[in-house]
């Protein structure tokens, strides 16, 4: 892809409130942050040909919710390499139809209601990145649906909880669940759910949380390997990041 023929600190029609400040405690220095949020009917009838974004074939009847969300998240992706590497590409997708970024580089892409946010990193310094974003489940929602996403011990874990927090410990949950899956599919090959890992470590003030695969997706990722996530607070959203260092 060529250099970006678009000012990097503009926006197509339908976009807004650009960020791209790392919004988690422990800053990684080799990735680079990018959210905005989006009007699904606006974006979806901008042109956006200087920004080199299309829609994909399967996508082209879609409704604007799915299409804007697709296109939120490429352009956010877009601006993060921007920032990473100093020339601007959009990732295409694979045969998998996950995003395929530029040599050298690795990210992840998310949406949710109206927000789209990516992180991209050196693939020198990370063989995988994940990335989510959730808005913040009630508590009703959060017990109605605790039996699809946690195991044992995070449902022991959420009744101990206030029930004014549960909403936000099943968000986190689902959340560093979707960001496990998106930084080690690309590197295992082999698809897993939420009885396969569970959260064993959360410190709300620091942001942190650990999370222990269950099921041995490959020889490098045996059950019982741990992995750490950071969990950031932007707006009404719950974001979550785990970066997979590259191994010496």
């Amino acid at each position: 892809m060529p250099d970006t023929v678009t000012p990097f600190e503009t926006l197509p029609a339908g976009c807004h409130s650009p960020r791209s400040e790392w919004p988690w405690r422990l800053a990684l220095p080799d990735a680079r942050f990018s959210a905005l949020c989006f009007e699904p009917q606006t974006l979806c009838d901008a042109n956006l040909d200087a920004w080199e974004l299309a829609l994909p074939d399967r996508l082209t009847t879609a409704a604007a919710k799915r299409r804007a969300e697709f296109l939120g998240g490429r352009l956010t992706a877009r601006r993060a390499l921007a920032a990473l590497t100093g020339s601007s590409s959009t990732p295409a997708q694979d045969a998998e139809q996950l995003p395929a970024w530029p040599a050298g580089t690795v990210g992840s892409i998310t949406h949710s209601r109206g927000l789209a946010a990516a992180v991209v990193a050196n693939r020198a310094a990370y063989q995988g990145v994940g990335l989510d974003a959730e808005v913040v489940m009630s508590g009703e929602r959060a017990r109605r649906l605790a039996g699809q996403i946690l195991v044992a011990s995070e449902l022991a874990w959420l009744d101990r909880l206030p029930a004014e927090r549960q909403g936000e410990f099943l968000t986190l949950v689902f959340s560093l669940k979707e960001s496990l899956f998106k930084a080690l599919y690309p590197l295992v090959g082999q698809r897993f759910y939420f009885p396969h890992a569970r959260l064993i470590e959360w410190n709300a003030e620091a942001g942190a949380a650990s999370i222990e695969l269950l099921k041995t997706l490959s020889p490098q990722w045996p059950a019982g390997a741990r992995l750490s996530g950071q969990i950031a607070k932007i707006d009404d959203y719950l974001m979550t990041l785990i970066a997979v260092p590259s191994r010496s």
